[in-house]
Protein backbone atom coordinates (compact mmCIF):
# COMPACT_ATOMS: atom_id res chain seq x y z
CA UNK A 1 0.00 0.00 0.00
CA UNK A 2 2.68 2.42 0.79
CA UNK A 3 4.67 1.67 -2.83
CA UNK A 4 1.03 2.65 -4.29
CA UNK A 5 0.57 5.30 -2.60
CA UNK A 6 3.71 6.54 -3.49
CA UNK A 7 3.38 5.92 -7.12
CA UNK A 8 -0.13 7.22 -7.18
CA UNK A 9 1.67 10.82 -5.74
CA UNK A 10 4.24 10.63 -8.10
CA UNK A 11 1.69 10.67 -10.99
CA UNK A 12 -0.27 13.34 -9.50
CA UNK A 13 3.07 15.51 -9.12
CA UNK A 14 3.93 15.06 -12.67
CA UNK A 15 0.69 16.22 -13.70
CA UNK A 16 1.32 19.45 -11.23
CA UNK A 17 4.65 19.95 -13.26
CA UNK A 18 3.25 19.79 -16.26
CA UNK A 19 1.05 22.41 -15.40
CA UNK A 20 4.16 24.41 -14.16
CA UNK A 21 5.71 23.98 -17.27
CA UNK A 22 2.75 24.57 -19.72
CA UNK A 23 1.05 27.52 -17.65
CA UNK A 24 -0.58 28.68 -21.13
CA UNK A 25 -2.42 25.05 -21.05
CA UNK A 26 -3.64 25.36 -16.96
CA UNK A 27 -4.59 29.16 -17.43
CA UNK A 28 -6.99 28.48 -20.85
CA UNK A 29 -8.68 25.99 -19.00
CA UNK A 30 -9.24 28.29 -15.64
CA UNK A 31 -10.79 30.76 -18.08
CA UNK A 32 -12.77 28.20 -19.99
CA UNK A 33 -14.44 27.20 -16.62
CA UNK A 34 -15.23 30.64 -15.89
CA UNK A 35 -16.67 31.70 -19.07
CA UNK A 36 -19.14 28.29 -18.67
CA UNK A 37 -20.27 29.42 -15.67
CA UNK A 38 -20.32 32.89 -16.32
CA UNK A 39 -22.19 32.32 -19.11
CA UNK A 40 -24.92 30.64 -17.34
CA UNK A 41 -24.82 33.46 -14.63
CA UNK A 42 -25.90 36.48 -16.98
CA UNK A 43 -28.67 33.67 -19.16
CA UNK A 44 -29.97 33.06 -15.16
CA UNK A 45 -29.77 36.93 -14.47
CA UNK A 46 -32.08 37.08 -17.80
CA UNK A 47 -34.22 34.49 -16.84
CA UNK A 48 -34.52 34.96 -13.19
CA UNK A 49 -37.94 37.17 -13.35
CA UNK A 50 -39.81 34.23 -15.23
CA UNK A 51 -38.24 30.97 -13.95
CA UNK A 52 -37.67 32.30 -10.79
CA UNK A 53 -41.01 30.78 -9.52
CA UNK A 54 -40.08 27.61 -10.90
CA UNK A 55 -37.32 27.23 -8.33
CA UNK A 56 -39.68 28.32 -5.12
CA UNK A 57 -38.25 24.90 -3.15
CA UNK A 58 -34.95 26.79 -3.14
CA UNK A 59 -35.74 30.35 -2.55
CA UNK A 60 -36.94 31.38 -5.74
CA UNK A 61 -33.39 32.48 -6.28
CA UNK A 62 -32.80 30.68 -10.00
CA UNK A 63 -29.56 32.54 -10.50
CA UNK A 64 -28.28 30.35 -7.57
CA UNK A 65 -29.54 27.33 -9.11
CA UNK A 66 -28.11 27.42 -12.07
CA UNK A 67 -24.73 28.61 -10.96
CA UNK A 68 -24.71 25.99 -8.30
CA UNK A 69 -25.83 23.08 -10.94
CA UNK A 70 -23.68 24.05 -13.43
CA UNK A 71 -20.13 24.44 -11.66
CA UNK A 72 -20.68 21.49 -9.44
CA UNK A 73 -21.94 19.70 -12.63
CA UNK A 74 -18.70 21.01 -14.55
CA UNK A 75 -16.10 19.96 -11.90
CA UNK A 76 -17.58 16.23 -11.73
CA UNK A 77 -18.13 15.68 -15.35
CA UNK A 78 -14.08 16.44 -15.87
CA UNK A 79 -13.32 13.76 -12.84
CA UNK A 80 -15.93 11.21 -14.73
CA UNK A 81 -13.80 11.68 -18.60
CA UNK A 82 -10.76 11.34 -16.83
CA UNK A 83 -9.91 7.95 -16.31
CA UNK A 84 -10.65 6.85 -20.02
CA UNK A 85 -9.03 10.32 -21.16
CA UNK A 86 -5.74 8.88 -19.06
CA UNK A 87 -5.75 5.81 -20.56
CA UNK A 88 -5.80 6.82 -24.15
CA UNK A 89 -3.36 9.69 -23.80
CA UNK A 90 -0.46 6.89 -22.50
CA UNK A 91 -1.70 4.91 -24.90
CA UNK A 92 -1.03 6.78 -27.82
CA UNK A 93 2.22 8.28 -26.32
CA UNK A 94 2.94 4.78 -26.21
CA UNK A 95 3.43 4.90 -22.31
CA UNK A 96 0.46 2.03 -21.27
CA UNK A 97 2.52 -1.05 -21.19
CA UNK A 98 5.69 1.19 -19.32
CA UNK A 99 3.28 2.17 -16.79
CA UNK A 100 1.84 -1.19 -16.30
CA UNK A 101 5.31 -2.91 -15.74
CA UNK A 102 5.66 -1.59 -12.52
CA UNK A 103 4.58 -3.25 -9.68
CA UNK A 104 2.00 -0.48 -9.02
CA UNK A 105 0.57 -0.75 -12.53
CA UNK A 106 -1.94 1.20 -14.13
CA UNK A 107 -4.03 1.85 -10.68
CA UNK A 108 -1.53 4.22 -9.44
CA UNK A 109 -1.57 6.09 -12.85
CA UNK A 110 -4.98 6.65 -12.50
CA UNK A 111 -5.10 7.10 -9.23
CA UNK A 112 -2.56 10.38 -9.30
CA UNK A 113 -3.81 11.76 -12.12
CA UNK A 114 -7.13 11.26 -10.33
CA UNK A 115 -5.60 12.59 -7.27
CA UNK A 116 -4.30 15.54 -8.88
CA UNK A 117 -7.02 16.90 -11.08
CA UNK A 118 -9.76 16.08 -7.81
CA UNK A 119 -7.20 19.24 -5.88
CA UNK A 120 -7.21 21.16 -9.23
CA UNK A 121 -10.96 20.86 -10.11
CA UNK A 122 -12.10 22.20 -6.33
CA UNK A 123 -9.33 24.84 -6.40
CA UNK A 124 -11.24 26.25 -9.67
CA UNK A 125 -14.76 24.85 -7.99
CA UNK A 126 -14.43 27.78 -4.64
CA UNK A 127 -12.77 30.28 -6.68
CA UNK A 128 -15.68 30.40 -9.40
CA UNK A 129 -17.99 29.81 -6.28
CA UNK A 130 -16.48 33.16 -4.82
CA UNK A 131 -16.57 35.14 -7.59
CA UNK A 132 -20.08 33.95 -7.92
CA UNK A 133 -20.98 34.97 -4.72
CA UNK A 134 -19.25 38.50 -5.00
CA UNK A 135 -21.00 38.91 -8.03
CA UNK A 136 -24.51 37.97 -6.52
CA UNK A 137 -24.24 40.47 -3.72
CA UNK A 138 -22.29 38.75 -1.43
CA UNK A 139 -24.47 35.24 -1.12
CA UNK A 140 -26.26 32.61 -3.27
CA UNK A 141 -28.88 32.27 -0.60
CA UNK A 142 -28.68 31.35 3.15
CA UNK A 143 -25.33 30.58 4.69
CA UNK A 144 -24.83 26.95 3.86
CA UNK A 145 -23.24 23.92 6.09
CA UNK A 146 -19.53 23.27 4.94
CA UNK A 147 -19.31 20.20 6.10
CA UNK A 148 -22.81 18.89 4.34
CA UNK A 149 -21.44 20.59 1.35
CA UNK A 150 -18.10 18.94 1.69
CA UNK A 151 -19.16 15.39 1.78
CA UNK A 152 -21.82 15.91 -1.11
CA UNK A 153 -19.17 17.25 -3.04
CA UNK A 154 -16.81 14.77 -2.21
CA UNK A 155 -19.73 11.27 -2.54
CA UNK A 156 -20.67 12.80 -5.72
CA UNK A 157 -16.93 12.87 -7.13
CA UNK A 158 -16.62 9.20 -6.08
CA UNK A 159 -19.54 8.28 -7.84
CA UNK A 160 -18.48 9.81 -10.67
CA UNK A 161 -14.90 8.37 -11.06
CA UNK A 162 -16.65 5.24 -10.34
CA UNK A 163 -18.77 5.65 -13.69
CA UNK A 164 -15.46 7.03 -15.18
CA UNK A 165 -13.63 3.56 -14.10
CA UNK A 166 -16.99 1.67 -15.64
CA UNK A 167 -16.08 3.70 -18.89
CA UNK A 168 -12.62 3.42 -18.92
CA UNK A 169 -12.98 -0.42 -19.06
CA UNK A 170 -14.55 0.21 -22.80
CA UNK A 171 -10.83 1.14 -23.84
CA UNK A 172 -9.61 -2.76 -23.52
CA UNK A 173 -13.43 -4.14 -24.02
CA UNK A 174 -14.64 -2.46 -26.96
CA UNK A 175 -11.32 -1.18 -28.09
CA UNK A 176 -12.43 2.87 -27.62
CA UNK A 177 -8.57 3.68 -27.97
CA UNK A 178 -9.49 7.37 -29.06
CA UNK A 179 -12.36 10.35 -28.56
CA UNK A 180 -15.58 9.20 -26.30
CA UNK A 181 -16.37 5.94 -24.88
CA UNK A 182 -20.07 4.91 -24.88
CA UNK A 183 -20.91 4.68 -20.73
CA UNK A 184 -19.80 8.35 -19.70
CA UNK A 185 -21.12 9.94 -22.86
CA UNK A 186 -24.85 8.08 -22.46
CA UNK A 187 -24.73 9.27 -18.54
CA UNK A 188 -23.30 12.83 -19.37
CA UNK A 189 -26.32 13.68 -21.56
CA UNK A 190 -28.78 11.93 -19.42
CA UNK A 191 -27.57 14.17 -16.90
CA UNK A 192 -27.30 17.63 -18.89
CA UNK A 193 -31.31 16.61 -19.62
CA UNK A 194 -32.90 14.73 -16.85
CA UNK A 195 -31.22 15.41 -13.75
CA UNK A 196 -31.58 19.37 -13.31
CA UNK A 197 -28.64 20.73 -14.45
CA UNK A 198 -29.94 23.64 -15.97
CA UNK A 199 -33.87 23.59 -14.64
CA UNK A 200 -35.91 22.25 -12.18
CA UNK A 201 -36.99 18.44 -13.34
CA UNK A 202 -40.31 19.34 -12.39
CA UNK A 203 -40.72 20.89 -16.10
CA UNK A 204 -39.93 17.31 -18.10
CA UNK A 205 -42.84 15.65 -18.90
CA UNK A 206 -44.49 13.39 -16.28
CA UNK A 207 -43.54 10.36 -19.00
CA UNK A 208 -39.81 11.69 -18.63
CA UNK A 209 -39.43 12.32 -15.16
CA UNK A 210 -38.95 8.50 -14.00
CA UNK A 211 -35.59 8.75 -15.54
CA UNK A 212 -34.41 11.90 -13.36
CA UNK A 213 -34.67 9.68 -10.19
CA UNK A 214 -32.52 6.77 -12.01
CA UNK A 215 -29.40 9.18 -12.27
CA UNK A 216 -27.02 10.33 -8.91
CA UNK A 217 -26.69 13.80 -10.22
CA UNK A 218 -30.42 14.60 -9.74
CA UNK A 219 -29.51 13.83 -5.72
CA UNK A 220 -26.66 14.84 -5.75
CA UNK A 221 -27.72 18.23 -6.58
CA UNK A 222 -30.35 18.82 -4.86
CA UNK A 223 -28.72 18.11 -2.24
CA UNK A 224 -25.80 20.56 -2.71
CA UNK A 225 -28.80 22.99 -3.52
CA UNK A 226 -30.43 22.57 -0.61
CA UNK A 227 -27.09 22.86 1.40
CA UNK A 228 -25.85 25.81 -0.87
CA UNK A 229 -29.00 27.65 -1.21
CA UNK A 230 -31.19 26.71 1.20
CA UNK A 231 -28.87 26.40 4.69
CA UNK A 232 -29.73 22.77 5.36
CA UNK A 233 -27.83 20.64 6.98
CA UNK A 234 -28.59 16.50 7.61
CA UNK A 235 -30.39 17.56 10.56
CA UNK A 236 -33.03 18.06 7.07
CA UNK A 237 -35.13 14.57 6.41
CA UNK A 238 -35.37 15.28 2.72
CA UNK A 239 -31.09 16.13 2.63
CA UNK A 240 -30.10 13.45 4.33
CA UNK A 241 -32.27 11.41 2.12
CA UNK A 242 -30.65 12.65 -0.69
CA UNK A 243 -26.83 12.04 0.79
CA UNK A 244 -28.05 8.68 1.20
CA UNK A 245 -29.05 7.97 -1.55
CA UNK A 246 -26.03 9.26 -3.97
CA UNK A 247 -23.79 7.13 -0.80
CA UNK A 248 -25.48 4.03 -2.52
CA UNK A 249 -24.62 4.97 -5.85
CA UNK A 250 -21.46 5.71 -4.98
CA UNK A 251 -20.67 2.29 -3.49
CA UNK A 252 -22.35 0.53 -6.56
CA UNK A 253 -20.58 3.05 -8.95
CA UNK A 254 -16.86 2.65 -7.15
CA UNK A 255 -17.24 -1.46 -6.90
CA UNK A 256 -18.25 -2.05 -10.08
CA UNK A 257 -16.05 0.47 -11.80
CA UNK A 258 -13.42 -1.16 -10.08
CA UNK A 259 -13.86 -4.77 -10.78
CA UNK A 260 -15.18 -3.95 -14.48
CA UNK A 261 -11.36 -2.00 -15.43
CA UNK A 262 -9.56 -5.19 -13.51
CA UNK A 263 -11.38 -7.40 -15.54
CA UNK A 264 -10.99 -5.21 -19.28
CA UNK A 265 -6.90 -5.35 -17.68
CA UNK A 266 -6.49 -8.92 -17.21
CA UNK A 267 -8.22 -9.68 -20.52
CA UNK A 268 -5.80 -7.42 -22.16
CA UNK A 269 -2.80 -9.20 -20.52
CA UNK A 270 -4.15 -12.34 -22.02
CA UNK A 271 -4.62 -10.90 -25.47
CA UNK A 272 -0.74 -9.36 -25.95
CA UNK A 273 -0.52 -6.80 -23.57
CA UNK A 274 -2.09 -3.39 -22.56
CA UNK A 275 -0.70 -1.66 -25.25
CA UNK A 276 -1.56 -3.66 -28.01
CA UNK A 277 -4.85 -3.69 -30.12
CA UNK A 278 -7.17 -6.83 -29.63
Amino acid sequence: MKEFLRASLSFAWLDFKALRYYPMNGALQVVQSFVSVGIWFFVSLFLQDFAGPKVEAYGGNFVAYVVVGVLFFQNVSAMMNLPHQSLSTAYWDRRLEVYHARGSGLWAFLAGRLIWAFVYQTVILLAILGLAIVASGGSLGSVPHPLAAALFYIVFVLTCTGIGLIGASNFFTLEVKQGREPVTWTVDVLARIFSGVYYPITVLPAALRGVSFLLPHTYALHGIRQVMINGAGFGDAETLRAFLILCGFCVGALAAGIVLLDRAIRRAEKAGGVGIAL
